[in-house]
């Protein structure tokens, strides 16, 4: 009987240090997911913001050009501003789209 008793117990340790084992990897995975999609919303996030920027730049920089009729260096740079954040954005969309 203490032979049954010591092999059902060892048996549910077993299966008992599996589950654990299992579950806690499964976690690590989960974690390591999270924090790449975390850090790709980040950068998601950094564009868009450079991206309103820009575009308020190019925005003053038309205003500054339609009220004194003439266009400016203002004009020049929030344009090349524009397309080098304009650029990077689709390249970060063409990344995400492969990624999935």
């Amino acid at each position: 009987m203490d032979v049954i008793t010591i092999v059902i117990s060892l048996f549910a340790s077993v299966i008992s240090g599996m589950a654990l084992f299992l579950l806690q990897r499964y976690l690590k995975q989960k974690d390591k997911s999270d924090e790449v999609r975390e850090s790709a919303l980040a950068r998601e996030n950094i564009l868009i913001l450079k991206s309103i920027n820009a575009m308020g730049k190019l925005t003053y920089a038309n205003a500054i050009a339609i009220r004194d009729g003439k266009h400016n260096g203002q004009m020049h740079d929030a344009m090349k501003e524009y397309e080098e954040i304009n650029t990077e954005l689709y390249d970060y969309l063409l990344e995400q789209n492969a990624h999935k």
